[in-house]
Order: structure tokens, then C-alpha cells, then sequence
């Protein structure tokens, strides 16, 4: 553990902070998910994360590796499912039932792979 250093003020003594040197990411639905997920289940690896400054930079990988994992999901889901630009010109309200299937089941996955 670091030794913590102390600079007198007056008659008491405060300890020298800094401000912490992690790089700040945006955080998507996925990193905010797992930050949830973290801090309710997983306290002992959140408190680390934090205490190493790591906790952006690990939420930011993976929300990355969330949406890269969403987009082959989404490719093959409208492959699969024979959702098309064609069926979309044809039968708009079909379309968005489609889509909206495909993406809450893309959401399942991604929560049981990579969230929890």
C-alpha cells in the first residue's frame, strides 16, 4: 500500500491528494449496464477497478466489445430472419416488429455474454 504524505497547515496535518490521472471515456448503454452490474454483485472488483483508476478505461473496452459484438449480431439476426430493405419498402410495420425482435434478442445475448 502507498505510504500517504501529510503537509502541515497550521496545527493540522493534510494529506496531499491529487487528482486522478484516469482518461475519461463517454459511456454507452453497455459500460453503463456493466457499471451496474459491478457496484450491486461484483463490489470487490468495482472498488478495485476504481482504486487502480482502471474503471473507464475497463467500462470503455466493454462497451466496445459490446457494440462491435451487436453489429455481427445485427448482420447475421437479418440474414437469418430474411429482414430486408425490400420487406422494409413492402411492409413497414413488419419491419420494425423484425428489428425490434433482433434487438432485444441481440440485448439478451450481449447481457449474458459480456454484461453478467
Amino acid at each position: 500500500m502507498k505510504d500517504i504524505e501529510y503537509t502541515k497547515v497550521g496545527n493540522y496535518y493534510l494529506p496531499n491528494i491529487k487528482a486522478p490521472t484516469e482518461k475519461s471515456y463517454q459511456l454507452g448503454k453497455y459500460a453503463r449496464m456493466k457499471l451496474v452490474y459491478l457496484k450491486e454483485h461484483k463490489k470487490v472488483q468495482y472498488q478495485q477497478l476504481l482504486l487502480e483508476e482502471r474503471l473507464n478505461e475497463y467500462l470503455h473496452s466493454i462497451d466496445e466489445e459490446a457494440n462491435d459484438l451487436y453489429e455481427i449480431l445485427l448482420k447475421q439476426y437479418k440474414e437469418k430472419w430474411g429482414v430486408t430493405e425490400e420487406l422494409k419498402e413492402r411492409d413497414q410495420l413488419r419491419w420494425i416488429q423484425e428489428m425490434n425482435n433482433i434487438d432485444k434478442c441481440i440485448d439478451e445475448v450481449i447481457s449474458n455474454t459480456t454484461i453478467y
